[in-house]
């Protein structure tokens, strides 16, 4: 069956996905572990410019496996207490940054969903993370706590979904658990755009080239800036905006910007 997630490297896309089809890709702790390093890895890979997270079969991520969290056996869950503890070791050793410590929207690049299937519970808690979502056709969301009588595992719905969709939008999906189908999605702008399944790859590599245009510095400063305008007033908000475009002017990728411009050329970005 392989690793429960696949990490690969293409063109400066580093490529997360989900590789346990026969559970829908359902979460366990191991999940958690892997996932938890690849990000790691690649916050700090200057050779990986943007991010794509998709599923292998049938869905993107079926939510929490539950078959894990009611094993009784004492060495089972001994297992998954230690999976636990290591997973929080790897997140509190990743570097300092001021985006929000979910694990995807933590990580200083951009970051796309190439959502192929159901996307439910914590699955459609991490869709929230990603910074753009494009779904296939066959893509359906849902955020389905509330028919379990618990609120969000992760709060990434509740905090960032408002932003994505509106208040009254988010809430009545959290507050009904409805599952929505891309058409849906894709109206209430959950979703980027809705393409035939052989083509959802395809144009979320597509998209992640154009992405890569820019200044890797510079995306890094306006991901950090935009999420961070969710936790900052104003005034600070515009101190922090100030001092990061001080401190990128003075970069080789601004002086390499400029000459670009003035030359008719395409820019040749350092990442310094």
């Amino acid at each position: 069956m392989g690793d429960p997630i696949l990490y690969n490297k293409e063109n400066g896309i580093g490529i997360i996905t989900l590789n346990r089809p026969e559970r829908l890709n359902a979460v366990t702790e191991e999940m958690h572990l892997l996932k938890a390093k690849i990000i790691s890895e690649i916050t700090i890979d200057d050779a990986v410019r943007v991010v794509i997270i998709t599923g292998n079969g049938r869905a993107f991520c079926s939510g929490t496996d539950v078959t894990a969290l009611v094993q009784t056996d004492e060495k089972a869950a001994t297992a998954r207490k230690e999976l636990t503890k290591k997973t929080r070791e790897v997140v509190e050793s990743m570097p300092p940054s001021p985006l929000p410590r979910w694990s995807l929207t933590h990580i200083p690049k951009p970051t796309i969903a190439a959502v192929n299937g159901a996307a439910v519970g914590m699955g459609a808690e991490w869709v929230a993370q990603c910074d753009f979502r494009i779904a296939s056709e066959n893509a359906r969301f849902g955020w389905v706590f509330s028919q379990r009588g618990l609120v969000p595992d992760i709060g990434s719905g509740p905090y960032l979904l408002p932003y994505i969709i509106g208040l009254s939008k988010a809430l009545e999906l959290m507050y009904t658990g409805e599952i929505i189908d891309a058409k849906e999605a894709e109206r209430i702008g959950l979703v980027s755009m809705v393409v035939p399944p052989e083509e959802l790859m395809p144009t979320a590599k597509k998209f992640a080239q154009r992405l890569m245009k820019g200044s890797p510095l510079a995306l890094k400063g306006i991901k950090e800036l935009t999420y961070g305008s969710m936790d900052l007033p104003p005034n600070a908000h515009f101190e922090w905006t100030h001092k990061l475009f001080e401190a990128s002017f003075l970069t080789e990728d601004c002086r390499e910007g400029v000459r670009a411009f003035l030359e008719k050329r395409p820019p040749v970005w350092k990442g310094k």
